[in-house]
Formats: C-alpha cells, sequence, structure tokens
C-alpha cells in the first residue's frame, strides 16, 4: 500500500511514462475541488483513464459527492525556458556546427524551429527521466531539449562524426548530458541503444527510403511500454500529393499510428523545394508494430536513400577499378576471401548483411563461430568510408583489407589501432582513390601494461568499453601475478576517466573523437 501521495505519484509517473505529462494535468487541477468531468476537460485524458488514475490516489483524495480534491497538491516542476531564451541558445550553439555535407542532404533548421521542436515535445510529453533518441541531429534536437528538460537522458545517433563532436562538446560546455554515437543507419542501430528509448526523434532524407528506413531504426530503438512514440519531420511542397500518400502507406506498412501530423511545423535555411518548411509527424506503434525488435529482411533499405552525392535514389551503381580489385585481392593473400560492398565482378555479400550479421555474432552472449570464412576484402567506396574503421573493429579479423574513399583514410590511423594491427596503404594504381589499405593482426608484445589493456579493448567488440577496460585490466594483473578485484579495477577506471566520459556502448559505436580520449585514458601512466 502506498504511504503517502508523493509515492502514489511516483507509481503513475512510472506507470504512464511519456503520457504522464495529462496526469500531471489531472493532479493540478485536483489542488480544487473538482468532478470527474472537469478532469477529463483539463486534461484530455478518456473517462476511464482518469477514474484509474482517481482509484490509485483514493487513500489520499478529500472526496464530497462527485468531487475530489488531492490536498497535497501536483508535483512542483520548474519552470520552463522561455522561447526566446532558447531560440538565442540554439542560435548560439547553431553558428558552431561543421558545414552542412550536401551528400547526407543536411539543410539546416533555423534556431527558432530548434527551440519549437523542443518546446512542443515537452509540453505534450513527461520527458523528466525519459529516455530521447535522435537519429541524425544536424538540427541539435538533443540539446534543445536537454535544455528545456535537463532531467531527459538524450543519445545521438549520427554518421557524421564532426556534428557528434558539435553536441557533445557543446553539451559539455552547457552542463548537459548526451550519449553520443557513431552509425549509419543503413548498416545497423547501434545495439548497445536497441529498445532504450522512450521517444525518437528524426529529421529524415525526404525520399520514401530514407523515411522509411529512419522510421524502421526508430522502431527497433523503442523501449515497449505502450506509451513510445516516435516524431518525425518530412516535407513534401503543396503540389507532391503523391509523397504525401507514401508517407501514409510507409506508416500503414510499418504499422505507425498517425497521432498528430503539424503542417509547416519546421522551417529551414533552404530546402526551397519544399517550400523551406516540412511537416511534423508524432507517431505511436500499434499492435503488430516491430517496437524493440529488428527489422525483418523485407523492410531493409538499400545503399540510396538520399536526394544527391553517390547515395542519391537516381546515382549509377560503381564498379572497383580492375586495378583497385587487383591489389585488394592481392593484399588478401593465397588463402579464400570474402569480398563486401557493391561495384565487385562476382558474387559478393552486401555491406549492410555483413555489417549486421558481424555485428550480431560480436554482439551474442555465446558467439559462435565467425559468420563468414576467408578475408574480408570490404569495398566502402564511394560513399560509406566512415564505417571502414567501423568494419574493422565490430569483426576485430586476423586479416582484413579495406577499400577506402581517400577523404577517410585518417579514421584509420588511430593509435588504438596500432596496438594490435599493422595498417598498410597498397598500392593500387594512378589516382590513388579509393585507397587499399591493408589490416593485419600483429603479435608483437605490448610496450607496457596500458599497451595490453587496450589492445584487450580492441579485439573485444562485442563488451561495452567500460566492461572490456575492467576486463583487460583483470587479465593484464592475472598475468602478472598481481591480484586484482573487479572493484579495484573499476576505481582504477573512475581515477584514469575521470576528465573522459564513458558511455554505455561498443568501441564500433562510438564517435572518433571519443575513441582517441579513450585510448589516451588507457595509456596514461
Amino acid at each position: 500500500m502506498m504511504s503517502d501521495p508523493a509515492e502514489a505519484i511516483d507509481g503513475l509517473r512510472r506507470t504512464w511514462s511519456l503520457d504522464f505529462r495529462s496526469v500531471a494535468r489531472v493532479l493540478a487541477r485536483l489542488a480544487e475541488p473538482a468532478a470527474i468531468a472537469d478532469l477529463v476537460a483539463a486534461s484530455g485524458l478518456p473517462r476511464r483513464n482518469v477514474e484509474a488514475v482517481l482509484g490509485e490516489l483514493a487513500p489520499f483524495l478529500e472526496s464530497h459527492g462527485e468531487h475530489h480534491r488531492l490536498p497535497a497538491g501536483a508535483p512542483v516542476e520548474p519552470p520552463p525556458v522561455g522561447p526566446q531564451e532558447l531560440t538565442e541558445r540554439m542560435a548560439e550553439l547553431a553558428a558552431g556546427l561543421p558545414p552542412s555535407r550536401w551528400r547526407l542532404d543536411h539543410v539546416p533548421a533555423t534556431p527558432g524551429t530548434m527551440a519549437r521542436r523542443a518546446l512542443h515535445l515537452a509540453s505534450e510529453y513527461a520527458l523528466d527521466g525519459a529516455s530521447v533518441l535522435c537519429l541524425g541531429d544536424h538540427d541539435l534536437t538533443s540539446l534543445a531539449v536537454a535544455s528545456v528538460e535537463p532531467g531527459a537522458q538524450l543519445a545521438v545517433v549520427d554518421i557524421d562524426d564532426r556534428i557528434l563532436d558539435h553536441i557533445g562538446e557543446s553539451a559539455a560546455g552547457l552542463g548537459l548530458a548526451v550519449t553520443a554515437a557513431w552509425a549509419d543507419l543503413r548498416l545497423c542501430l547501434p545495439p548497445s541503444l536497441a529498445g532504450t528509448a522512450d521517444l525518437v526523434f528524426t529529421d529524415p532524407p525526404y525520399t520514401t527510403e530514407g523515411m522509411r528506413l529512419f522510421l524502421v531504426r526508430a522502431l527497433e530503438a523503442l523501449r515497449p511500454t505502450g506509451h513510445e512514440r516516435i516524431a518525425f519531420c518530412f516535407g513534401t511542397g503543396e503540389r507532391h500529393l503523391v509523397k504525401a500518400l507514401e508517407v501514409q502507406a510507409v506508416l500503414g506498412e510499418l504499422r505507425l499510428a498517425l497521432e498528430a501530423m503539424l503542417p509547416g511545423f519546421n522551417r529551414y535555411a533552404g530546402a526551397e523545394a519544399i517550400g523551406a518548411r516540412s511537416d511534423l509527424y508524432i507517431c505511436r506503434p500499434a499492435t503488430g508494430a516491430r517496437v524493440g525488435e529488428p527489422p525483418r529482411r523485407s523492410a531493409r533499405a538499400g545503399p540510396r536513400i538520399y536526394t544527391r552525392g553517390p547515395s542519391a535514389l537516381e546515382s549509377l551503381p560503381r564498379t572497383v577499378p580492375e586495378a583497385v580489385a587487383g591489389a585488394a585481392l592481392a593484399a588478401a593473400g593465397d588463402g579464400p576471401a570474402v569480398l563486401v560492398g557493391d561495384g565487385w565482378d562476382g558474387p559478393a555479400v552486401s555491406l549492410p548483411d555483413y555489417f549486421r550479421r558481424v555485428a550480431a555474432w560480436a554482439t551474442a552472449a555465446r558467439p559462435g563461430p565467425f559468420p563468414f570464412s576467408g578475408v574480408p576484402v570490404v569495398n566502402t567506396h564511394p560513399d560509406s568510408g566512415a564505417a571502414a574503421l567501423r568494419t574493422l573493429l565490430v569483426a576485430a579479423p586476423e586479416r582484413a583489407v579495406l577499400i577506402v574513399p581517400r577523404r577517410h583514410l585518417d579514421d584509420l590511423t588511430l593509435p588504438m589501432l596500432a596496438v594490435a594491427y599493422d595498417i598498410a596503404t597498397v598500392p593500387a594504381g594512378p589516382g590513388g582513390d579509393p585507397a587499399v589499405v591493408s589490416a593485419v593482426r600483429h603479435d608483437r608484445a605490448p610496450a607496457g601494461e596500458g599497451e595490453a589493456v587496450l589492445r584487450h579493448v580492441v579485439l573485444h567488440p562485442g563488451a561495452k568499453v567500460a566492461n572490456a577496460w575492467r576486463d583487460g585490466l583483470l587479465a593484464v594483473a592475472r598475468a602478472a601475478g598481481r591480484p586484482m578485484t573487479k572493484n579495484e579495477a573499476r576505481a582504477r577506471i573512475a581515477e584514469a576517466a575521470a576528465s573522459t566520459a564513458l558511455p554505455p556502448l561498443r568501441t564500433w559505436e562510438l564517435p572518433a573523437s571519443t575513441l582517441r580520449r579513450l585510448a589516451a585514458a588507457i595509456l596514461a601512466p
């Protein structure tokens, strides 16, 4: 039995999750005597739900006939950030954004839109304590939401390391907690974030394929509570009714019920083809939606989801140049090889299929044999170069060959790779783009305890970084004949990582800058 009204209210908060905002309106109205009809009108909840709330509060209500009052009153909430103040803050944060990448369909939202999104979500849903995930966040919605509701648990997934760095640095400067994770959603959602979110927000590429992919990933990220939501943006322009019908068709296909659609809610500095604005959709998963589950094979998208660049819908497939293919296969050695990616002259595994199956293997409770036999020869050219580093980290192979756009070569020079791999660029004919990179695991003795621990972290892709670091410390101590407990290892990590946040992610889910800081913290004397 509940001992006081605060305990009963906390129970209602847990039960109603995002929808506690409506319950809070019931509580506020109960500060004065109110009939059920008054509570329905104040909250917008159906009578049956209002009666259920009153049932939970019954021991603490003062009831006189049809009127009820809760003497303790509603929970006190801090005053919200004002629209003008938030818009000014978002303008300052947006000024530091890296330049937009046209191949990723980046079109910046106005600071007013950034603020309006956060204020709308915070006014409609109880975000204090809720897990909010942004799939792609060039518009800094995560920082806007965290500014309005610091109690929300924010996470961001993006393919652009520069954006993740800007969000991380800005959040730290504002004293806000935001988990930043790298992912190319065409490959997979970071498994560490699957089934964790109460609310997912996304402004996807404005193609049907892009929208479908991001909504599939949003469903996979949701935590099934019965109150979860997806908020997404999409623009069609007033003459594109076919596109609007396609939106409805995709929602039906994914079993997403449209709860609200706010026309022209988002404004952009650009996107003139759609009137420089888009609509905001709010959806709830219906029965049959794959909440917290990986997508079916039929729902997986191909690599072409954008409106511009090499991954645009209209772009033509590219073949791996003959000299590059020859150099890559030669670097793989004389044994069997598994070809991965597009453009091969012969059978190959698609990059999304390879990455998904290897990620599932790495994160399995009891991983069996590696899902592919032979040396992986992976083509990430022309538009998946950011995945090259993560493809190596997730598989932790004995040997691999990567075909990488030259602009992503620096990704493979991380100091942490050197403790386990010899990385070398292989001559591949004139032009030099794409580049061919060989990664061969070496067996040289680590130069000290730090390198030994870091090598353990690199070669255990299934463990989250804090756990891999702890287990590496224990393994090194055991090899040296020194006793060490798990608590002692955790204390060592807490001291070494005092200035480095350790998000609950795996190495291949981390932004490149976080990987560098992690390596520096582990190697520090």
